[in-house]
């Protein structure tokens, strides 16, 4: 997939470090990630003060590697607790396909293995699913984030450099559509 960037001077992105997401409990989150989904527990920070503001607030801040390859690659999912948060944070599990995270498998075998694997593990599993693009598994987190296995074959991934040049043209098509359902 080539990509024209609108700046010359940008520089270049790599893709996730890492997302972040609030959780209710550092451990039960941790029992999920690292125990259940097999992705290991590298980073747990205790700290007492907002990142950016410095006011006063303590959280657990924990970090899971979902597939970094190298010392130099970063590829992690992290959630934070806040001591004393839980009143002014609701968990509830996302409407459909709101506030998802997909992670990457290797193949649609690999797809139907973590299908059995969390299904023996007690977690209700939606799919897999063929999306054109892509085919996918779906569960949830303890927390109730919607999370996603996915994958594609060689048909799959040329799903998207077949829509890349109309990509813009589509979204424009929406834009107008919404704007004549809105009058």
């Amino acid at each position: 997939m080539t990509r024209t960037p609108k700046d010359t001077d940008q520089p270049p992105v790599f893709g996730a470090h890492h997302t972040a997401y609030r959780c209710r409990d550092a451990e039960e989150t941790r029992q999920f990630y690292e125990d259940v989904l097999g992705l290991p527990l590298v980073q747990a920070l205790d700290i007492d003060g907002h990142p950016t503001t410095g006011a006063p607030v303590r959280y657990m801040h924990i970090f899971f590697d979902i597939g970094s390859h190298s010392a130099d690659e970063a590829n992690f999912i992290a959630f934070f607790e806040v001591l004393g948060g839980e009143q002014t944070f609701e968990f509830k599990r996302q409407w459909g396909m709101d506030l998802h995270f997909a992670m990457g498998v290797e193949d649609h075998d690999a797809l139907h293995t973590w299908q059995r694997r969390l299904k023996a593990r007690g977690v209700a599993v939606e799919g897999p699913i063929d999306h054109g693009m892509c085919s996918s598994i779906y569960f949830h987190d303890p927390n109730g984030y919607r999370l996603e296995f996915a994958t594609q074959d060689a048909s799959q991934r040329d799903h998207f450099a077949r829509n890349q040049d109309r990509a813009h043209d589509t979204l424009a098509r929406w834009d107008g559509a919404k704007r004549t359902a809105s009058a």
